[in-house]
């Protein structure tokens, strides 16, 4: 691979590095996310699967599949009322669908097409890049970086999170065709083309391609706002038909958010703490704080740990918010250079313009996809600068700082593959908790039957989908799961050094205990207390009835919840009942009548 050259405009000579590029591209994205084809389904992916199946093709039976019914039909958790998230996501749970089909409702099909569609994403960044006269290898080496960035390992390796990767290749297809459009950016030693037929070709691809991202996730109605913020650098004039093209853009967002109000029956905006509302009076916070935790997750590839990153790095201010202002400071400095032609800008506008509508939303690392594109622009431009984007009077000048680019190049994508590596050893950890919780529950005997119902103590947070996941191993229906604790671990305890402890009162009562870790403390606390309005934990002392058990909290400190008492209507390991007990030796062992002990 030659070094990287100043900035040139795309040509035809440009093609045979642009297709090495490509196959350079599908073998890193095979070699780190490849492991994905190995994987089933996980968590969300069994409520999909099973939405689509029985779904039709039209648009109110796609829009009826994309929902997650999290508390209340999925699994019952006493200490959280019910939920369900809806959204309005046609296109993209059309396209799974269709996928699943071609398939034959296989996993595996459905991981190959995530790993197609990543290697769709990384080659149009690619040609953006080429389009702001970034050279042919500089921009291969920039989508590389992207394509191994360790925060998009959930977004390629779960299937649930492919609507991501759809939403990012139509929005990154329709910047393409807005540059043609547009003779965008200017400066970059593009030539100036007529207003001519073809052009029009490319606006209404412009607008065909965000009808599509609309209908993929919400965060795409952005694209408008990104595009008119890059309007200055237009190469053609601004005339009727730039302000035609931004009028339909309109429209089409205004017919998006109307068909969206129909079909979800309002705006179904998922409730507190899976969206902090505007009216919330700690919204200004936690929206600046998930900012500067998203642009960790960007920049420093901080873990963006659902439920307990944002509160790690808020209890230590001082390194979160000193380590944002670095991230702040050195973006500031890499897009100033370029911000008068452009790429400077695209940087910051598509990174902010895509985190905004994501703030108020429960942290997730699926959302650094989308704005991880103006992430590596931002590389792009960093490395660029440190390579020379001009030539230098003295050759070994030059060729030194042509070797520094390489090296820092070579050096940030070893780091990247090193933590893609890792942060995919986290993944597939998940997925054999969920995997190890069910199949102990399958395993369970005598024999589970259709309509029973399993009380599951010390449960893993990650297991939430048991319900689905035991339901497509047995083919079984209408099966009730209540989760009686969450593990103290997000992953459970086997293999800890936390002891727990199961006693029989009677044949309907049983104790629980935990040892120098609480139930419901730290983030799992913080998360159970805000979707109950702050009313969780109840107070000692005070039973609390739910369908077909009485819970009452025996012991509780500052920490949190140290043992509660569950009195059962009907006998567990009797009438289709069943009780199942999480510990340091196993994920779900069945117990009747007498105690399970798990150390002191």
């Amino acid at each position: 691979m030659s070094p990287p050259q100043p900035s040139s405009p795309p040509t035809r000579r440009a093609v045979p590095g642009i297709a090495v590029g490509v196959a350079a591209l599908a073998v890193l994205i095979f070699s780190l996310h490849g492991r994905a084809l190995d994987y089933g389904l996980f968590m969300d992916d069994y409520a999909h699967v099973r939405q689509l199946h029985a779904c039709d093709w039209s648009v109110r039976g796609l829009t009826d599949a994309c929902r997650l019914e999290l508390v209340g039909e999925v699994i019952e958790l006493w200490w959280m009322p019910e939920c369900t998230l809806r959204f309005f996501r046609p296109a993209a749970f059309g396209l799974m669908k269709l996928t699943y089909t071609l398939g034959g409702w296989n996993p595996y099909p459905m991981h190959v097409a995530s790993l197609i569609w990543h290697l769709i994403v990384c080659t149009l960044l690619m040609l953006v890049l080429r389009r702001l006269g970034v050279g042919v290898w500089l921009a291969g080496a920039a989508a590389a970086l992207f394509a191994i960035h360790p925060g998009h390992v959930g977004t390629v390796q779960w299937i649930a999170s492919q609507s991501e990767l759809m939403v990012t290749t139509f929005l990154l297809a329709g910047l393409l065709c807005h540059m043609e459009f547009r003779g965008w950016p200017a400066g970059s030693g593009l030539t100036r083309q007529p207003d001519g037929g073809g052009r029009w070709g490319w606006a209404a691809a412009c607008v065909a391609l965000f009808a599509m991202a609309l209908g993929c996730r919400e965060n795409a109605v952005v694209f408008p706002l990104v595009l008119v913020a890059l309007e200055p650098w237009g190469q053609r004039p601004r005339g009727r038909g730039t302000v035609a093209l931004y009028s339909v853009l309109g429209l089409v967002a205004a017919i998006y958010l109307v068909l969206r109000w129909h079909y979800l029956g309002g705006s179904a905006l998922p409730p507190r703490p899976y969206v902090i509302s505007p009216g919330d009076v700690n919204s200004v916070r936690y929206v600046f704080d998930k900012a500067c935790y998203y642009l960790l997750g960007e920049f420093l590839l901080v873990p963006c740990v659902p439920i307990g990153g944002l509160p790690y790095f808020r209890a230590r201010p001082l390194l979160f918010y000193g380590l944002a202002l670095v991230v702040v400071i050195l973006l500031a400095v890499v897009c100033a250079r370029w911000w008068r032609r452009g790429p400077g800008v695209l940087a910051v506008v598509w990174l902010g313009g895509f985190l905004l509508p994501v703030l108020p939303a429960f942290e997730s690392p699926h959302h650094l996809y989308l704005p991880g594109v103006g992430w590596a622009v931002a590389v792009a431009l960093l490395l660029r600068g440190i390579g020379g984007s001009t030539p230098d009077r003295a050759p070994r000048g030059r060729q030194r700082r042509l070797a520094a680019a390489w090296m820092c190049t070579l050096l940030t994508g070893a780091i990247l593959g090193v933590a893609t590596h890792f942060f995919g050893l986290a993944l597939d950890s998940a997925q054999r908790v969920e995997d190890g919780v069910a199949d102990e529950i399958v395993s369970a005997r005598p024999e589970l039957r259709d309509g029973d119902t399993l009380y599951v103590a010390n449960l893993p947070v990650i297991a939430h989908y048991v319900k689905l996941a035991v339901q497509e191993r047995t083919g079984l229906r209408d099966l009730r799961v209540v989760a009686l604790t969450w593990a103290p671990r997000l992953l459970g305890l086997v293999g800890t050094a936390t002891p727990s402890e199961l006693s029989w009162m009677d044949e309907r009562t049983i104790e629980v205990r935990i040892a120098r870790e609480r139930y419901f403390s730290g983030p799992l606390g913080l998360l159970a207390a805000e979707a109950s309005g702050g009313r969780f934990p109840a107070e000692p002392q005070r039973p609390l009835r739910f369908e077909g058990f009485t819970v009452e909290v025996r012991e509780r400190d500052a920490r949190g919840i140290a043992a509660l008492r569950f009195v059962f209507d009907d006998v567990p390991g009797r009438s289709g009942v069943h009780l199942f007990w999480g510990s340091r030796t196993c994920w779900a062992m069945e117990v009747t009548g007498e105690a399970g002990r798990d150390g002191e």
